[in-house]
């Protein structure tokens, strides 16, 4: 998905943010939000929309083996720390992903897997989450030798925090044609298997395909091819189970393929074939595209370019109900201390 740079500072370290009501349910939406804008509006989208669950775009490599929003600002930035302390205290919740269009992957980044988990580690113990994604594109998602690194440093801090009670999801949010993943694709969770690291979700970025396309039903082409791959995959899980394995993030309005626009009424056909075959994760590019621009078929990060009322995506990709799993609470400092160092 596409990234950006604007930087903003820090004014040094500060504590953990204390999980106030951390979790996410059996099925949730958690559109993209651009964590080169504002803080603020994590909360603002949230009072606006009714959203609980965001995914925070993106971490790379700040220039080295250690992990920055956007590359450029620090994990512990105290504005996105209190951001996140409020979304919490809300109820909400907040996924981290790494990767992305931009920047530099911290797989290809991080030279061991050593290195490469202690990376993450700082920015999960950081920000206190215990779900990340893995937005794995270009040629970050044809390099082999980084990809296994990445499965395998992850298996091993998935089994690390797993000892010490600590849940930590993982999903990997990858490119998709219209009948399901590229051959990279399946090399890549294949490989995630072979390490036992547990994929929670499988995430498609149902856009940019190239071709004009009814992007409504391409989206829904997606998720169904994917669910025969994932059965090959995962042969030991049911259909019902598969279907909760995926997740599907489409870009609003107008693709970087202009000729692609994913319209209000694609966004309905999608969110009613996922509540009926119970994916667990809708998301979409991006927050701070959810609002009209001033000249139809603008390509904008600040606007879609179709015919919306402002937020008008989030609440129609938002079809899941109201509930919450079992929160996973760490109630003092304390309670990140006995994370693995």
């Amino acid at each position: 998905m596409p990234a950006s740079a604007v930087s903003r500072g820090s004014t040094g370290p500060v504590r953990p943010p204390i999980h106030h009501r951390p979790g996410f349910p059996a099925h949730f939406t958690a559109p993209y939000l651009e964590t080169w804008n504002s803080p603020d509006t994590l909360a603002e989208v949230r009072r606006n929309t009714g959203l609980s669950y965001f995914t925070l775009a993106f971490v790379v490599s700040d220039g080295g083996c250690n992990g920055a929003f956007d590359g450029t600002i620090p994990v512990d930035d105290p504005e996105w720390l209190s951001a996140l302390r409020g979304l919490r205290t809300a109820g909400g919740d907040a996924i981290v992903s790494f990767g992305g269009a931009g920047g530099r992957e911290l797989a290809q980044a991080c030279d061991t897997v050593s290195a490469l988990k202690a990376a993450y580690r700082r920015v999960v113990n950081t920000l206190g989450v215990t779900r990340i994604d893995l937005d794995i594109e270009g040629a970050a998602l044809d390099d082999q030798p980084a990809d296994d690194r990445r499965n395998r440093a992850l298996a091993e801090l998935q089994q690390e925090y797993r000892l010490v009670g600590r849940p930590l999801d993982v999903d990997y949010t990858l490119p998709v044609n219209p009948w399901g993943l590229s051959d990279n694709g399946v090399w890549l969770l294949t490989n995630a298997r072979q390490h036992g690291l547990d994929v929670d979700v499988v995430n498609v970025m149902t856009m940019d395909y190239g071709p004009d396309l009814d992007m409504g039903a391409a989206a829904i082409g997606a998720a169904t091819g994917l669910h025969e791959q994932l059965g090959r995959l995962w042969p030991e899980k049911s259909p019902e189970q598969l279907w909760a394995m995926q997740g599907n993030t489409p870009m609003i309005g107008v693709n970087d393929a202009v000729n692609e626009v994913f319209s209000t009424e694609d966004a309905a056909r999608l969110a009613r074939f996922a509540a009926e075959k119970g994916i667990r994760l809708l998301a979409f590019w991006s927050v701070g595209r959810d609002r009209p621009c001033a000249v139809a078929g603008t390509l904008s990060e600040r606007c879609s370019g179709t015919a919306q009322d402002p937020a008008h995506f989030s609440r129609i990709l938002d079809p899941f109900p109201r509930t919450h799993s079992r929160p996973w609470t760490a109630r003092t400092p304390d309670a990140f201390r006995k994370t693995p160092r």
